[in-house]
């Protein structure tokens, strides 16, 4: 009796797992979603106007968390990928500044230009 206690018990605890892992995917995937989307309104000048005015309440308006608004006030290129954003989405940022997001990335890195290009998933 106690072996079928036990393992409904194990059963119970490994789809509490399964549910959390989920949840922490979910939280990730809109997360990235919300840091894209901010990128994307940069598309218009008003919207570049806003963010530069305000850079860290514009992030805030997408739901961005501390660390994404942290990563995009430093503009930090690699750790903005880490996060989720996606180069195109990226490069509308940095054109925001009126920078180069390849350049950026070579000045934050070390790196060349070319060496930038191999590290970066499509420029």
């Amino acid at each position: 009796m106690s072996n079928i206690v036990s393992f409904s018990i194990q059963q119970e605890k490994a789809g509490e797992q399964e549910s959390t892992q989920y949840d922490d995917e979910c939280t990730l995937a809109s997360s990235q979603i919300a840091l894209n989307k901010m990128f994307s309104s940069l598309i218009t000048k008003d919207n570049q106007k806003r963010f530069r005015a305000f850079p860290e309440f514009y992030c805030r308006e997408y739901g961005l968390s501390l660390e994404q608004i942290h990563a995009v006030t430093d503009l930090d290129i690699i750790r903005l990928l880490n996060l989720g954003g996606s180069v195109s989405n990226l490069e509308k940022l940095t054109r925001t500044y009126g920078l180069d997001i390849l350049n950026l990335c070579a000045e934050q890195t070390g790196k060349t230009i070319d060496e930038v290009k191999t590290i970066l998933p499509s420029t």
